[in-house]
């Protein structure tokens, strides 16, 4: 069954979230809630979302970090590199994003998704930000990132999606 937006709560990462219990199908993202991502909000280098159902509310359904990033316009696609300056492009990175085992293919992926870019455009109010990017980890990722418009860099790995012009409305490039 399909989660709702309205059924799902996206906060910070806190103390009482159970971050031991989180399993979903990357061995890597599992080990980065349980054991990086408390410190990497402490340090500053991301900061890291997660989605509760509001009758369990310690347990992490999904995931996701957002930090500051930057991209060369080299590795803009050519059509897009030529309307945007030759220096570092400012970014959002969506760097982790994960679904709870329980709760693949029930839609969070997407809810988590419009989150953090909702996030990204909200903070590009105040600190300019050009697009938003991300890393798939794998194929799979590449294919969910993919479904929602984000398109591949020169970069190895990385994708990106849009501009953030005229207040919160996403340009498409």
């Amino acid at each position: 069954m399909k989660l709702a937006d309205s059924s799902v709560r996206i906060e910070p990462l806190g103390p009482d979230h159970d971050r031991a219990a989180f399993r979903c199908a990357n061995k890597s993202l599992d080990r980065y809630i349980r054991t990086q991502a408390s410190q990497d909000t402490r340090r500053g280098v991301a900061r890291v979302f997660v989605a509760v159902l509001p009758e369990e509310p310690k347990r992490i359904a999904g995931f996701f970090t957002l930090s500051a990033a930057w991209v060369v316009a080299s590795d803009l696609p050519p059509d897009v590199a030529k309307r945007l300056p030759r220096h570092p492009i400012p970014a959002a990175l969506v760097g982790r994003l994960a679904v709870e085992n329980g709760f693949a293919r029930r839609g969070l992926g997407s809810i988590l998704l419009a989150d953090a870019v909702t996030k990204a455009m909200a903070a590009a109010e105040t600190v300019a930000m050009t697009v938003v990017v991300v890393d798939p980890i794998d194929d799979a990722a590449r294919a969910f990132y993919s479904a929602f418009g984000f398109r591949s860099l020169q970069a190895p790995r990385r994708t990106f999606r849009g501009a953030f012009v005229h207040g919160t409305q996403i340009i498409d490039y």
